[in-house]
């Protein structure tokens, strides 16, 4: 597995395909490539720990389609580990919100859901009283995202030309 340098000190590096959902107490690189879809990043700043979800779509079509490849099933997942799980503070935590560019694939493909998947997390947010700090939404490229979950140091690099094989190749 790369090992990847934002700080100091190399740090385990980790992918998230589509869908995944990665919370980490250890200090970690959390990476994803995104085009329509939208990672949100959640740091609590007293335990300095950190999570991403990365999802597709914003809303999930009924009550048995429960993945986190839905944004309101996705966040919610993210705010129970913190809220719950690990007992995290509301007021402690805040969130980057980063993707939902407009991006065509091919002629044939074209998708026009990063505005909503935008949308879902502001929202969903906003409801829970989490700060957004950061949103890098939006525009036509698809991102590159490296997350340190120890520093919230969030690295964010367009990308003009990407397939949907990229979203799946943790080597980008």
């Amino acid at each position: 597995m790369a090992e990847v340098s934002m700080d100091t000190a190399p740090l385990e590096e980790l992918f998230l395909n589509p869908g995944d959902l990665v919370f980490s107490k250890k200090p970690v690189v959390l990476k994803t490539v995104l085009g329509s879809c939208v990672a949100v990043c959640l740091y609590d700043t007293v335990h300095r720990w950190g999570a991403m979800c990365h999802y597709l779509l914003p809303l999930a079509p009924s009550e048995l389609h429960r993945s986190t490849k839905y944004g309101d099933v996705a966040i919610k997942v993210l705010l129970h580990r913190f809220l719950i799980k690990h007992e995290s503070r509301r007021e402690d935590l805040v969130a980057t919100i980063i993707g939902g560019a407009f991006v065509v694939f091919d002629e044939r493909e074209i998708f026009f859901i990063g505005d909503r998947n935008i949308e879902v997390a502001q929202s969903l947010l906003k409801k829970e009283g989490i700060r957004v700090l950061s949103m890098h939404t939006g525009g036509e490229y698809g991102r590159r995202v490296l997350f340190n979950t120890a520093s919230n140091k969030i690295i964010v690099t367009s990308l003009e030309h990407i397939t949907l094989e990229d979203l799946y190749n943790s080597n980008l």
